[in-house]
């Protein structure tokens, strides 16, 4: 009776779950993080849409120039793009089942990110505007 085989599958079989405990605490660790930066970039994005929309409505302002020969109106437009394109609810859910390519999501995040902090400076101007 050779023994051999069951030992070797054994401590497969040991490694494999030793090597999953390790590795699946810092996969949670790094997928709570990437949803959470996620929510933080999609609450700030519709934040920025409502404030320019109502901007927008309060002064009519929409066929004004804002930014660099972009109006208002195509303001909001590229806003609500970048919002459904990159921070849909739908894309949410689908990093949420399964973020398998956590730092490819965290990379597009950041750079969505960027974006949002460069629309927040053109919509600090309208805070500015509206408490002048």
């Amino acid at each position: 009776m050779n023994i051999l085989p069951e030992i070797i599958i054994a401590i497969v079989v040991l490694a494999g779950t030793l090597l999953y405990t390790i590795t699946a605490k810092a996969y949670k660790k790094r997928k709570v993080k990437l949803l959470a930066k996620y929510r933080q970039a999609r609450t700030r994005s519709i934040l920025y849409q409502d404030t320019l929309s109502s901007y927008i409505l309060k002064h009519n302002v929409q066929h004004e120039v804002f930014v660099q020969d972009t109006t208002y109106g195509e303001y909001l437009k590229q806003l609500q793009k970048h919002h459904v394109q990159n921070l849909s609810e739908k894309g949410y859910k689908r990093l949420r089942r399964s973020p398998v390519l956590i730092k490819q999501n965290l990379k597009k995040l950041e750079r969505e990110e960027a974006w949002l902090k460069e629309a927040g400076k053109h919509l600090s101007l309208l805070r500015e505007r509206e408490t002048a």
